[in-house]
Formats: structure tokens, C-alpha cells, sequence
């Protein structure tokens, strides 16, 4: 797919499937009321008062370690839970297990904060390892590969883990959760808003097409969806917040020119090789180019 071409047609919103878009765009405090909604919306149940953005960089324990940057990362101001928040565009290897590592920081800022806090009281001689929860949201423009259709709850878009029995299923810990919404799994086309059949479906849809449209959909009336509209609108961004999304925009759009250039090499490498090895078995040209697409004069160069 060209994906070059689809996001250069842009609507009224902001395109939001890239990190660094997703970032400048609707990681803010300003859009707390968003956010939260955001995390309420993806953990049933959760009900947050208070969010308060984090710094979105942790450095590692060894100066070898690179520098992890999150998208977004925060805390409830009431209760210490954790929730880091992560747009991804393209699949990738590891890519749980990356999460897995992301939760690390928040567990152990907790732990360095206990630390601190208990030295200036007393002397260091017992240590409470009692964890806040971590949550670690990755919003995936892509399936993940699950055993069984089980694993998917909320109209198949969502899967959640968190740390268990493998016998009994019993919950080990509360203090951590991933949660995937897997936005491929939505199958509806930018023109079918109107088959959503749930706040999330809006939800999920809203990522994936916000860019494309112009209006905001008359039945996504929920307000997280439309706060959502309203943060990403392009003519409401001050000047400084247009330059910084559309340099980032650019930025991805030449990442990803660049990955079809080297792909569309790739295979043209190997479609000349595929005739090459043809050509030596003595198969007709004619048969090569239909196996290979490559045209009569592209094929007696190779001879």
C-alpha cells in the first residue's frame, strides 16, 4: 500500500497513527480531560480524577543503555497508578516484549521514590515493595498474533494481559497490565463510520480516519470522541503547534517513501535474479516474463 499518497490527502484533522504526530497533538495536559477519557474508555472500570503528565523520557541504568522516550506517560494524582500510552504505526518485531521493557521505568521510579523518601525518615533498613499498578496502553496500527479468537474482547479489537496462574488463572499481581487496540482488526472503510456499533468501534475508527475527514461524524457523540476532533482540528492549532506537526508529518512521510523505495529495489532485485536463474535453465523469455513482469528488452539486458 502507498501510504505516502494516503496521508498527503489530508481533511480537516490531524493525522494521529504516528508516534511523533500522535504526540504533539494529543499528549498534552491540556487535553487531560481527553486523556482520561482515553484510559477509561481502553480499562473498563478505571475511573481516573486527576492525570498528571510525566516527563516522557527515562534513561537507562548503564551509559550503553539508549534513551527511551514514551509517547506519552502519566500518573493518577489520587491513587500513584501509572499508565503509559504508545502509538504505533508498523509492525515490529518484539513488539510485546518491547512493552514489556517500557514497564520497567514506572516500576522502578516507584521503588527509587520509596528509597528517597524512607532515607530522609529513617535508616534504610526495610524496604516496602508494595507496587501502584503500571498500565501500559499500546494504541497498534496492526494485528497482533493470538492463539485463538478468545483472546480479543470488545467486538474483537482489544487483548489484555496481566500477570497469572498458568493453572488457575489467579492474579499474582495487580501492579501490571497491557492493553492492545488493534486498530487493523477494525475492518470498516473511511466511508462506513456509520457501521460502528460502539463508543470504542467510534473510537478506533476516529484514529485510523480522522486525517480523511472533514466533519466530525454526527452519531460519535461521546464526549471523549469529541474531544478527540476537537484536539487534533488543524485551523484550531497556534502557529508554533502547526510547524511542529507538520515537520513531523514530513518526517514520517519520507520515512516511509524511503522503506517503499528500498522494498520496490528489493523485489526488483529479486525478480531480476529469479530471470537470471531462468535464463540458465534455457526457459523462453516468454515464460520468464510472465513469471518475473519483467518486460522482453529488460530481459534479453540480462543475457
Amino acid at each position: 500500500m502507498d501510504y505516502s499518497k494516503q496521508f498527503q490527502q489530508a481533511g480537516k484533522y490531524a493525522c494521529i497513527l504516528f508516534d511523533k504526530t500522535f504526540k504533539v497533538t494529543v499528549c498534552k495536559q491540556e487535553n487531560e480531560e481527553l486523556l482520561r477519557g482515553i484510559i477509561e474508555l481502553l480499562i473498563p472500570g478505571k475511573r481516573i480524577s486527576h492525570l498528571k503528565l510525566d516527563r516522557n523520557e527515562n534513561s537507562g541504568d548503564t551509559v550503553s543503555d539508549k534513551t527511551t522516550i514514551f509517547d506519552m506517560i502519566c500518573t493518577d494524582a489520587d491513587t500513584g497508578q501509572r499508565f503509559v500510552v504508545e502509538m504505533q504505526f508498523a509492525d515490529q518485531h518484539s513488539y510485546k516484549d518491547r512493552m514489556i521493557s517500557y514497564a520497567t521505568y514506572p516500576i522502578r521510579e516507584q521503588l527509587a521514590e520509596k528509597i528517597a523518601a524512607k532515607k530522609k525518615k529513617e535508616p534504610l533498613d526495610r524496604m516496602d515493595y508494595t507496587l501502584n499498578p503500571v498500565y501500559v496502553i499500546s494504541l497498534v496500527n496492526f494485528s497482533l498474533e493470538h492463539s485463538s479468537a478468545e483472546a480479543l474482547d470488545d467486538n474483537g479489537l482489544i487483548s489484555r494481559y496481566s500477570v497469572r496462574n498458568d493453572g488457575n488463572n489467579e492474579l499474582m499481581t495487580d501492579a501490571l497490565h497491557f492493553i492492545y487496540l488493534e486498530l487493523e482488526r477494525l475492518r470498516y472503510e473511511e466511508s462506513e463510520w456509520g457501521k460502528c456499533r460502539s463508543v470504542l468501534e467510534q473510537f478506533a475508527f476516529s484514529l485510523k480516519y480522522i486525517h480523511t475527514l472533514n466533519e466530525r461524524p454526527e452519531s460519535f457523540t461521546d464526549p471523549t470522541i469529541a474531544e478527540l476532533f476537537k484536539a487534533t482540528e488543524l485551523a484550531s492549532m497556534s502557529t508554533t503547534e502547526r510547524e511542529k506537526y507538520e515537520y513531523e508529518m514530513r518526517t514520517q512521510l519520507d520515512i516511509i517513501a524511503e522503506r517503499q523505495f528500498a522494498c520496490d529495489k528489493a523485489k526488483a532485485e529479486g525478480k531480476v535474479e529469479v530471470a537470471k536463474n531462468l535464463l540458465s535453465l534455457d526457459v523462453s523469455p516468454d515464460i520468464i516474463a510472465k513469471a518475473t513482469g519483467l518486460s522482453a528488452q529488460e530481459i534479453a539486458s540480462l543475457k
